[in-house]
């Protein structure tokens, strides 16, 4: 069984392929850059260097390490907790001796949390 272009060409029209349209030219992978318009290639251009910028920023972007955000999380919740026990056993507790001493360590511990976060990228 013959494909529709063999028997096009066999029953005497033969039709000629028409040169790429814009659309197909953006579309077809095989199409050189001569295919398209100076507009398209120019803008395809352009693209191409907004890639190379992107992907050359994200490499210079730096991260924190893995242990940095559950430490600061845990310091804001510890604090948090501190505060919390010392109010409701009246300062006795976490540390009896320093009684509302306390406070201040549990607010401590809060703040030092909270600076990690300003810190955190």
């Amino acid at each position: 069984m013959k494909n529709e272009e063999e028997e096009r060409n066999e029953g005497g029209t033969q039709e000629e392929k028409p040169e790429f349209d814009k659309v197909d030219a953006l579309l077809n992978p095989d199409a050189s850059s001569e295919d398209m318009p100076a507009s398209i290639r120019r803008l395809m251009e352009r693209q191409e260097d907004n890639d190379k910028r992107i992907k050359k920023a994200i490499k210079k972007t730096r991260t924190n390490p893995k242990w940095f955000v559950p430490v600061f999380a845990a310091l804001l919740v510890i604090g948090l907790a501190w505060v919390v026990v010392n109010y409701v056993t009246s300062g006795r507790y976490p540390i009896p001796a320093i009684r509302n001493w306390n406070l201040l360590i549990g607010f401590g511990l809060m703040f030092v949390g909270f600076v990690m976060t300003m810190w955190w990228r």
